[in-house]
């Protein structure tokens, strides 16, 4: 078993990874440990998306109302859709957010993902993943998230770690300028556009819906 270097960043998220990488006597903590991490990914793009959304809106409660609304009935919403989301609002490329390694991180990541869709829904991914193979994809999906966290907090005033995502949206000044949506029907009317559409390529996220 290899140790797991977790980031700075991330050290309190992932206490329960680390325990887990630590069951060397278990023999799916490799695939335990993968899944746990790939749902704190989640977290964190849905965190992040979140925080900018709810920025925008401030202390409006009927605006902030409206757009957990249309979050919750949109059910197309998953990670690819969030990043995305922060990409087009931030007005910048999924390779500027996550920096010199998304070259190399990207590819793992879309192939993480596409094995994470097979194993949750119980079907075998073929490829016969070792606990070595596992102990990879948790440090890509961690160094891929310690990235974003770095954006996040240098561009954005939070990393999509920490929690009560609402209550730090309405503390912290907004950073982005102009938003691509106004009001709360014109946030529905991006979210649907920004679902719907053709996922692009990394290079090419930069304009989108309403932008």
């Amino acid at each position: 078993m290899t140790a797991l270097a977790i980031p700075d960043a991330l050290k309190d998220e992932f206490t329960t990874v680390q325990a887990i990488w630590r069951l060397t006597h278990a023999s799916t903590r490799g695939l335990d440990a993968l899944i746990l991490t790939w749902v704190k990914y989640e977290k964190q793009t849905r965190r992040l998306f979140s925080f900018l959304v709810q920025q925008h809106f401030g202390g409006d409660s009927a605006a902030q109302s409206a757009v957990q609304v249309a979050i919750l009935a949109n059910r197309k919403l998953n990670p690819k859709s969030h990043l995305d989301g922060i990409v087009r609002m931030a007005g910048s490329t999924e390779s500027e957010l996550i920096g010199p390694s998304h070259a190399r991180l990207s590819p793992e990541i879309e192939r993480i993902h596409q094995n994470r869709n097979k194993i949750l829904h119980g079907q075998l991914t073929g490829k016969r993943l070792d606990v070595t193979r596992l102990e990879a994809d948790v440090v890509h999906v961690m160094t891929w998230m310690a990235a974003l966290a770095a954006t996040g907090t240098r561009e954005f005033g939070y990393d999509g770690l920490e929690r009560n995502t609402a209550r730090l949206a309405r503390t912290r000044s907004a950073r982005i300028n102009p938003y691509p949506f106004t009001t709360a029907a014109d946030f529905q009317t991006w979210l649907t556009a920004l679902t719907t559409l053709p996922r692009q390529r990394p290079a090419e996220r930069r304009a989108g819906p309403g932008t």
